[in-house]
């Protein structure tokens, strides 16, 4: 995890008048200000068994713990955490956190959560973890011009200009319910789901979300390693009509024929073509994607389908005959020709979860969430 990462968290914590310092072998930082302390621990990738030593490092300190990463955790890691009262900041908790300090920083005003003289006459709540995220949001800060400029000279321009976007419009202010436990009301005020990316591409869509393809994966995706990408295979899809009358002597032939396939544009194989209906631009989900390129030309793929029309159509007919005494039998086949086929082909992309580990790697439609019985590309997989 970079220093960078740290100073802004040091600065965010800073910037809400909590005493930062440096932690020990278990955590990062050890941010501290009356009666609340809290241990910080930055992380790339966090496992069940990280997370349980990182929770015996403070454990006797009274401290709550905060794990911060750029990523985002897997669903073990967060369960354990939701079950052992430890915080997490994924990437879009964390994109908010940055912004909220800059935010306040700049306007040196309340916060919406300010306490008012209501409010301070009702009985103290117990605290939960939330108390963290919560008190970040219902102090003044004291070092406010100074957090601001400092924090400015860390984060990169595009943090920056993010976080004066955010300034121009307004927070809304969230009253919380007595009867509702405040860490889901912390969590509803500070979820931020990131904007997918919009791509113009003639695709299948996309009705499998990430989580869920790593379920599917099973023991691939159970791992701790566990990564995953989305790739847009290319293929060619084509649909065709036979219909033929052929003439032997005094004999018609009827040669007929329909049907719908894909070509995979890389590996050649060809399989039925799905029924969905594509659509001309895909939301890309907040993950690694990418479109591969086609190796199978159109033409190659036009021609390796006519062929397939042609044998899928021909028919092969005995005719016996008899010439004095003598039986005669023949064999003729009929089958169409190239012009007499009707006959379309565009190219189209099938989204694909890639779910790889220690344990192995599996691909899986992210359509209607089936796994590939082999490799959907080349089968080149560079670890």
């Amino acid at each position: 995890m970079s220093n960078n990462l740290l100073d802004v968290i040091k600065e965010i914590f800073s910037t809400y008048n909590y005493a930062v310092s440096a932690g020990n072998q278990g955590f990062d930082l050890l941010a501290k200000k009356t009666n609340n302390t809290v241990a910080i621990k930055l992380s790339d990738s966090m496992s069940v068994d990280e997370l349980g030593s990182f929770m015996g490092s403070f454990g006797e300190m009274n401290a709550k713990g905060l794990v911060v990463t750029m990523g985002y955790f897997s669903e073990d890691v967060k369960l354990f955490a939701k079950q052992h009262d430890i915080l997490l900041w994924e990437r879009p908790e964390l994109e908010m956190q940055i912004g909220k300090a800059v935010l306040i920083s700049f306007e040196g005003k309340p916060d919406p959560f300010m306490e008012t003289a209501e409010t301070a006459s009702q009985p103290a709540q117990k605290k939960d973890i939330s108390a963290i995220t919560q008190e970040l949001y219902t102090r003044v800060p004291e070092k406010a011009e100074k957090s601001s400029k400092k924090l400015a000279s860390i984060l990169p321009e595009k943090a920056q200009a993010k976080s004066a976007a955010k300034a121009e419009k307004p927070e809304p202010v969230i009253e919380p319910q007595v009867n509702e436990p405040a860490s889901e009301i912390i969590e509803a005020a500070a979820e931020e789901e990131p904007e997918d990316l919009k791509i113009p591409l003639h695709t299948i869509p996309i009705k499998v979300k990430s989580t869920d393809a790593i379920k599917i994966a099973g023991n691939i995706g159970r791992a701790e390693d566990v990564e995953y990408s989305l790739k847009f295979i290319p293929f060619w899809k084509y649909s065709y009509n036979v219909d033929v009358q052929s003439k032997y002597k005094d004999i018609v032939v009827p040669l007929k024929s329909k049907g719908t396939k894909i070509i995979n544009a890389i590996n050649k194989n060809v399989d039925p073509a799905p029924t969905i209906k594509p659509v001309e631009s895909i939301d890309i989900p907040d993950a690694p994607y990418n479109i591969e390129m086609t190796i199978l030309t159109q033409e190659e793929a036009q021609a390796m389908a006519m062929k397939s029309i042609v044998d899928e159509s021909s028919k092969t007919i005995r005719f016996k005959a008899t010439i004095g005494e003598a039986a005669m039998v023949e064999h003729k086949k009929f089958s169409p020709k190239p012009a007499e086929v009707k006959f379309d082909i565009e190219l189209l992309y099938i989204p694909f979860w890639a779910v790889r580990s220690h344990k192995g790697y599996i691909e899986i439609n992210a359509y209607d969430g089936k796994p590939s019985k082999m490799p959907i590309d080349d089968g080149a997989e560079i670890l």
